[in-house]
C-alpha cells in the first residue's frame, strides 16, 4: 500500500512537471536550445572543460539540443528528477510514505527551467538546463553509495573536481556529514567524537572541500579565485542587473539535501517515527508537502503572455512562416512589446498585405515584463533577425557576433550569419557557418538546405540564390539596394530603422519603396510622407492605392492644405470619404463631453482602430528599448 502512495506522489510529480513543460513552456524550451550551440568536436569540448565542471557543460549541451523537440527535451529532464527522488529516498532512508521529501529537489529544478523569463537571453551558462540536474543527481548518488572510511574515498570527488565543479566539493560536504553516522548510516551507531576515524570520516572531507579548488586553481586561465568555489552553479549577471532570486532554487535543493544528511539525535528520529507511526497521519503530511511545492512551483512559473508570444512569433521568422507571427499578434489579449510589432511588420511586408492591413493589429507596443531590475534591450533578443529582414545584413552580422562573443555562439546566431553571408555573397565564410551546423544533431537539414548555394559547381550570383531559394529575394532586394554601409544605431535598432526607410527613397525597388512609406507612416511626418507617396504611387500605378495609404493622404490633405492638392484623388468613397467624416464627427463629440484624449481613443479604439487615422491621434508614447 505505502509503495502505491510512493507512485501516486511520483506519477503526480510527473504529469505536474509535463504540463508546466509541455504545455506552458514549449516555445521556452524550443528557444533555450535555439539559443544554444553543441557540436561534435574536440574543440568544443575543449572550450567546455576551460572551466570546472566542464564534463557537465559538454553533456547539457548534448541534452539542450533535444530541446528542438520540447516534448523529447522536456521527457529526458523529468526522468532525470525522478530519478534524482528514488536516489535520494535511498540515501537518506526516507519511508515510502513520505516521497514528497524526496520531490523538493525536483521541484526545485523545475522552477528553476520555468522561471527565467528574459534571462534566457542573459544568461551566460552552457546546458543551464541539464548542468543543475545531473551535478545534483551526482550528489545525491555519491550519498547512496554509503561508503565505509569515508574520509578516505573523499579523495575521488577531489580527483573530480574539473569534470564536476562545485557538485565534486557538495560530494565530499554530504560525505562529512554522513561520517558522524554508523556504516548504515543509522543514529544507533554513532562514531566516537575522539578517535583518528572521526577525523577521517568527518573533518578530511570538508578540509578537502575548501582546499580543492585552491589546488586545481593554476590549471584554468580564465577562472578568478573567488568563483572557484562556485564554478557549475548558475549566477545570473548581467551588465546592468543581478538575480539572486532566479538562484534561490538551487540554493533550496543544496540546503535540502544537507538537511536529510544531517545526523539526527535518535530520540528525535524516535519522536518523528512515533508521531507519524499512523499512514493516514503520514499522508496527510506528505499530500500538504506536495500541494506546498505544486503550489510555489506555480507561481514561480513566468506566464507573461507577451513573453512566450514573443518567443512563438519568432520562431516562426526563422522558418519564413509569415501566416503565424499575424495570428498570434490577432489574438494578442492586451498591448504587444515593440519586439512583437516589429515582427508583425516583417510578415506583413512579406506577404504584400501590409498597406491593407498594418494598423489592423496592436501597434501601442509595451516594454517586456520583468520581476526584477534586468533591462531587457532588442539588440540581445532580436535585433540580428530583425535587421536581416530590413536587408541590413551587416547591422545583423555586427550584432550577431558581438551577442556571441558576450553570450556564446548559438544555432539561432549561426543560421542568420549564413544567410547574410549568402546574401553578401561570401560563399566561403557561409560554408564555414553551415560545416558547423552539420555536425549538429538537429541542424543538418537545415544545413544541408543551403549549402548547395556554397559548392563550386553553383552558380554564384544573387540572380541564382533568389531563383533557388526565393524566401531570401526581398531581403538581396533591399540589401543590393541600400549598399553596406554600417553607421550606429546606439542600440536601439527599432528607432534606427524607422529613421532609416523613413528618410529614404528608392524608385527601382517596390518594396524597398513601400518600407520607406510606411516607416514615413509610423513617423507621423506629413513632409516625409508625401514624397514617398507620390512615388509609391508612380511605381504602382497598375495597383488600387491600399486603404491606409488613401487614408493618411486624406488625413493629411485635410490637416494641411497647402502641403498637397487632394481634391482630384480618386479616394474610396465609402472606406475614406464618409468614414473619416464619421470620425471626425465621434471624435469631436466625445471630446465636448469632457474626455481626455486618452479617453477618447479608447472609446473610438473598437470602431476606428483598425485606421490610420486613430493611429495617429491616439497611439502615443510609445517607448524603444
Amino acid at each position: 500500500m505505502q509503495r502505491g502512495w510512493a507512485f501516486a506522489f511520483i506519477l503526480a510529480f510527473v504529469l505536474f512537471a509535463a504540463y508546466y513543460l509541455i504545455t506552458e513552456n514549449s516555445d521556452t524550451l524550443f528557444m533555450a536550445q535555439s539559443r544554444s550551440l553543441f557540436y561534435n568536436s574536440e574543440i568544443h569540448f575543449k572550450e567546455c572543460m576551460q572551466l570546472p565542471a566542464g564534463l557537465l557543460f559538454f553533456i547539457g549541451g548534448f541534452l539542450t539540443q533535444f530541446f528542438y523537440i520540447p516534448a523529447l527535451g522536456a521527457a529526458i529532464l523529468i526522468f532525470l528528477w525522478v530519478v534524482i527522488a528514488l536516489i535520494t529516498k535511498k540515501a537518506f532512508s526516507i519511508r515510502n510514505l513520505l516521497m514528497p521529501l524526496n520531490l523538493v529537489v525536483p521541484f526545485m529544478l523545475l522552477v528553476s527551467v520555468i522561471d527565467l523569463g528574459y534571462w534566457i537571453y542573459y544568461i551566460k551558462f552552457i546546458g543551464y538546463y541539464f548542468v543543475p540536474t545531473l551535478g545534483l543527481l551526482l550528489v545525491v548518488s555519491w550519498a547512496a553509495l554509503r561508503l565505509p572510511k569515508k574520509g578516505l574515498w573523499t579523495v575521488i570527488p577531489a580527483l573530480t573536481y574539473p569534470l564536476f565543479g562545485i557538485y565534486s566539493l557538495l560530494c565530499m560536504a554530504i560525505t562529512g556529514l554522513q561520517g558522524v553516522k554508523g556504516k548504515n548510516g543509522n543514529d544507533e551507531k554513532t562514531h566516537s567524537m575522539q578517535g583518528k576515524w572521526y577525523l577521517m570520516n568527518v573533518a578530511i572531507p570538508f578540509v578537502l572541500a575548501v582546499v580543492t579548488p585552491v589546488l586545481w586553481f593554476r590549471a584554468y586561465s580564465e577562472l578568478a579565485l573567488e568563483n572557484a568555489w562556485i564554478s557549475g552553479f548558475p549566477i545570473f549577471e548581467a551588465e546592468e542587473a543581478s538575480s539572486w532570486t532566479l538562484s534561490m532554487p538551487f540554493i533550496i535543493a543544496i540546503v535540502w539535501l544537507f538537511i536529510l544528511a544531517i545526523p539526527k539525535p535518535a530520540k528525535w528520529t524516535n519522536l518523528v517515527a512515533d508521531k507519524l507511526s499512523g499512514s493516514k497521519l503520514s499522508l496527510l503530511c506528505s499530500t500538504l508537502i506536495f500541494v506546498a511545492l505544486a503550489f510555489i512551483t506555480h507561481k514561480a512559473n513566468f506566464d507573461n503572455y507577451n513573453y512566450h508570444a514573443e518567443m512563438r512569433m519568432y520562431n516562426a521568422a526563422e522558418d519564413y512562416d509569415w501566416d503565424t507571427i499575424l495570428q498570434e499578434s490577432a489574438k494578442l489579449p492586451g498591448d504587444a512589446t515593440r519586439e512583437m510589432v516589429i515582427l508583425k511588420n516583417i510578415a506583413l511586408f512579406n506577404k504584400g498585405t501590409v498597406g491593407n492591413q498594418f494598423f489592423h493589429y496592436n501597434n501601442m507596443g509595451e516594454k517586456p515584463y520583468v520581476r526584477d531590475s534586468l533591462k531587457v534591450h532588442m539588440v540581445q533578443t532580436a535585433a540580428p533577425l530583425l535587421y536581416m529582414f530590413h536587408g541590413k545584413v551587416n547591422f545583423s552580422t555586427r550584432w550577431c557576433i558581438e551577442n556571441s562573443v558576450e553570450y556564446g555562439y548559438s544555432y539561432n546566431n549561426l543560421r542568420i550569419l549564413t544567410i547574410c553571408a549568402l546574401v553578401n555573397e561570401e560563399y566561403k565564410l557561409a560554408r564555414k557557418y553551415l560545416d558547423i551546423l552539420s555536425n549538429t544533431l538537429f541542424q543538418k537539414e537545415w544545413a544541408e538546405h543551403y549549402m548547395p548555394a556554397t559548392s563550386k559547381t553553383y552558380m554564384l550570383n544573387q540572380h541564382n540564390i533568389q531563383k533557388y531559394y526565393p524566401e531570401l529575394a526581398n531581403i538581396i532586394d533591399l540589401q543590393r539596394h541600400m549598399g553596406s554601409v554600417l553607421d550606429g544605431d546606439n542600440g536601439i535598432p527599432e528607432m534606427y530603422l524607422i529613421n532609416y526607410f523613413s528618410r529614404s527613397m528608392n524608385k527601382d525597388s517596390k518594396y524597398f519603396q513601400e518600407m520607406t512609406l510606411v516607416y514615413a507612416l509610423v513617423q507621423k511626418d506629413i513632409q516625409l510622407f508625401w514624397p514617398r507617396f507620390v512615388q509609391y504611387a508612380y511605381l504602382n500605378s497598375d495597383k488600387t492605392m491600399p486603404i491606409h495609404y488613401q487614408e493618411a493622404a486624406y488625413l493629411y490633405g485635410k490637416l494641411e492644405p497647402q502641403s498637397m492638392d487632394i481634391s482630384r484623388m480618386p479616394f474610396d468613397q465609402q472606406q475614406i470619404v464618409a468614414r473619416y467624416e464619421r470620425f471626425n464627427q465621434t471624435a469631436q463629440s466625445l471630446l465636448s463631453t469632457g474626455l481626455d484624449t486618452k479617453q477618447v481613443g479608447e472609446n473610438m479604439k473598437a470602431v476606428y482602430g483598425d485606421t490610420f487615422w486613430w493611429f495617429y491621434f491616439f497611439c502615443r508614447d510609445i517607448v524603444s528599448y
